[in-house]
Order: C-alpha cells, then structure tokens, then sequence
C-alpha cells in the first residue's frame, strides 16, 4: 500500500473516536477518492459524504444520497455535518479553506469549505449555529477544529474586490497586505479562518491550523499554480464505528 501525501491535526487526534486527514496529491496516479478512501486510509468510501460546492454559506446534515463518491457530491452546499457513526464529511479544495470540527465527547463531524466568498458570506459561523440549533447553545464549548491547507500570503496576490470583502471580517486586518502593484494584494486565508472560529465561540486553544501554503508546496493541488489542470484534495473527519 502507498500512503497518500497528507497531514493531520493534533488537536483533533485527540479526540476520541475521530479519524481525520488532509489529503494532498496522490502519489498513485488516476486513483479516484473512492479507491483512495479504500486503500489508504482502510475507511469504506461508502460513509464519507460531500456536497456540490458553490462558495455558499449552505450548511447541510449529512444524508445517505451524500455519500458514495467523494470526488462529487449531489446537494449544493459548503459544509456537510453529522452525528452517525461509522460516517464521515468531506471538503474538496484547491487554495480554498479545508476546516473540520469535531467534539471532544460527543460523536459529531463536520467539514467546512471556505474560499474567500464562503468566508465573506459566513460559512464557518453557519456551520457552529447549525451545530448549536441542534444540540443547544452548551455544545460550542466542546467544539474543536482545524484549518487544513490554503492559499497563504506569501503567494496569494488578490485584488480590489477580494480585498474588499476580507476586511470587514474577524480577521481582516491581519489577512491581508498591499501588494506591489496598486489595487493589489496579497491575502491569508488561514487567520481569517482562524478568526471566524474564534468569532464563532471556538476559543483559539481548541483551533489548530496546518499553516501549508497550497500555492507553493507542491505536495498539495492548486488553482492558482495549475489553472485549469487542477484536481483536488479531499479532506475529511470520519467518526469510527
């Protein structure tokens, strides 16, 4: 068996009966997330569910039609959550924000897509309310998470309009720099990410972050370095039987 390039959160290694990983390029070429899910990491494809992503603020409970296929999912939306065991939600991404959440004791995942439109409009303080309506406002206190790899500053050059919808935001001010040219920028996904968590009630002890650049470290796809060739990378937190 080959192990895919990945990296894991020890935060959420912690946590008991939870299984997690960020996936990065698979060094098998042409295997698909279903045989990858099955070779190596030894977890049925069958359980992990995903959604057709849209840069949303659209939190959906995990449902049988979402799982089967990791590489495309069925419903629209950016965050996919669950309580079943023997289940896991998953996030494809390419410069965009993988963010998985767990409980320290009670059985529940979810996976977070954030790029900077998910972020603007509030797809990770969405994911923690949808949480809360179902468990009561107390569960915010077990919550913990993680933010896998993203487009970082140091590559990342955006402009106006990217600028403009990051600033407002918990976080804000230190995701982003001028750039060289005028009217551009260089943007930090992760303390953004980071930022809405904490806004969220998810105190900054229990938010890990993987701090990988996608752009520039080519063990991970992106679609700002490989345009329209780009695959990507699945992450995904599965709660064990």
């Amino acid at each position: 068996m080959i192990l895919p390039n990945f990296v894991q959160s020890p935060l959420l290694l912690g946590a008991p009966g939870v299984y997690h990983a960020f996936c990065g390029c698979d060094p098998v070429p042409d295997r698909g997330g279903r045989t990858r899910l099955r070779e190596a990491f030894s977890i049925p494809p069958d359980s992990v569910g995903t959604t057709r992503q849209t840069h949303s603020a659209h939190v959906l409970e995990m449902a049988d039609a979402d799982a089967g296929d990791p590489d495309a999912g069925s419903r629209e939306g950016d965050a996919l959550w669950t309580v079943r065991r023997g289940r896991g939600a998953g996030v494809r991404t390419a410069d965009c924000v993988p963010v998985l959440i767990a409980h320290r004791e009670l059985p529940m995942a979810a996976a977070v897509h954030a790029g900077w439109r998910g972020l603007a409009g509030g797809i990770i303080p969405a994911t923690v309310a949808a949480l809360s309506a179902c468990f009561g406002s107390g569960v915010v206190d077990g919550l913990i998470a993680a933010v896998g790899p993203c487009a970082r500053g140091c590559c990342y050059e955006v402009g106006d309009e990217v600028a403009d919808a990051l600033s407002p935001l918990p976080g804000g001010g230190t995701a982003l720099r001028k750039g060289e040219a005028p009217g551009k920028w260089m943007a930090d996904l992760l303390p953004a990410a980071l930022a809405q968590l904490r806004a969220a009630g998810i105190a900054g002890a229990r938010c890990d972050a993987m701090g990988v650049c996608t752009i520039c470290d080519p063990r991970f796809h992106s679609y700002r370095r490989e345009r329209s060739q780009t695959l990507r990378q699945l992450s995904f937190v599965y709660l064990l039987p």
